[in-house]
């Protein structure tokens, strides 16, 4: 079978419960919002994928247990192909569970991996990747995604990594190993111990050849080409949750990587699709469609768009005044 996207990497339960703004610890609340799905960087990426259209499968461990079926259900919800998917009787997914602040939509995750089983190198398969486009995993079952780097090398498949944190000697292999490389700024910083994108970048640079973004939430995301920094930044929405909005910014940047967008248009279409997710409850519970990122685009250039000619504005405090130009 034929895929555009094979990905690997850890598969969650994820619980979610939006906190009363206030409660007295030790007594009983209600609450309005619980929700349950299918959670996990690589696992929400490839719901992502498949929503914009790419034809996704998903490497790794299930069990006969109801967790296991709960995750089984959430990828086939998203159509994503579990025909590759491992079993392993006792193997259940890891269970997140996630306080979401109904103020900032900022979530507080607590999680477990008893009775998870990762991928090993000797799990792993080549012939997996003779008929995909492209390797997209996250950095959590390190030495078999390592594997999987290594081969998808070898058959000159490109990959695209989630790598939010993990060993040091494993993040540095993986760095010599992907192709496109997408880390959150706390990690990049863990890496390199520089505090500025633009100069994590440019360490990172020294230890790979592959396409570097670091993200960095509401700041945006960086990257650089050719030599000079691309800056990124957030698109401004009514946050609900935060939660999957990294999955689905490594998501839409894997699409526009397949549909031949340049690194610029890749970071823009990512950032307004991980926008769209985060004002929803859940990481993935919605996915915009390929329109409705660009109509979000458009809409949001429209409103930024500086006139052609603009007047010099009058001295005022406050507002500025109708026809200046803000710079």
């Amino acid at each position: 079978m034929t895929f555009d996207v094979i990905v690997a990497g850890r598969n969650v339960i994820d619980l979610f419960v939006v906190l009363p703004e206030e409660y007295v610890q030790g007594r009983k609340h209600e609450v309005n919002s619980v929700l349950i799905q299918g959670g996990a960087p690589a696992a929400n990426g490839a719901c992502g994928l498949t929503s914009l259209g790419l034809k996704t499968a998903f490497l790794g461990f299930l069990g006969n247990n109801i967790q296991s079926d709960i995750v089984r259900s959430e990828l086939v919800r998203w159509g994503v192909e579990t025909g590759l998917m491992l079993t392993a009787p006792s193997a259940a997914p890891a269970l997140a569970f996630i306080e979401v602040d109904p103020d900032s939509g900022e979530r507080t995750v607590f999680y477990s991996t008893q009775n998870y089983r990762p991928l090993t190198p000797a799990d792993i398969k080549p012939e997996w990747l003779n008929n995909t486009r492209l390797l997209f995993i996250d950095c959590y079952d390190a030495e078999g995604v390592i594997a999987l780097l290594q081969v998808a090398r070898e058959k000159g498949i490109p990959s695209v990594l989630d790598m939010e944190a993990g060993h040091i000697s494993h993040l540095k292999t993986m760095l010599a190993l992907g192709s496109h490389i997408i880390l959150p700024l706390e990690a990049a910083q863990f890496i390199t111990h520089e505090q500025r994108a633009e100069s994590c970048l440019h360490q990172l640079s020294q230890m790979t050849d592959a396409q570097l973004v670091i993200t960095d939430g509401t700041n945006g995301s960086w990257a650089s080409e050719h030599g000079t920094i691309i800056h990124q930044p957030s698109f401004e929405v009514a946050v609900v949750d935060t939660t999957g909005c990294g999955d689905a910014y490594h998501a839409a940047y894997a699409y526009g990587l397949l549909e031949n967008f340049g690194l610029a248009q890749r970071m823009k279409f990512a950032s307004a699709f991980a926008a769209i997710v985060a004002t929803y409850l859940g990481g993935r519970t919605y996915f915009p469609t390929p329109d409705e990122v660009r109509l979000f685009i458009q809409s949001r250039e429209i409103e930024l768009r500086i006139p052609d000619s603009c007047t010099e504005p009058e001295e005022a405090v406050g507002e500025q005044p109708r026809g200046s130009c803000i710079l």
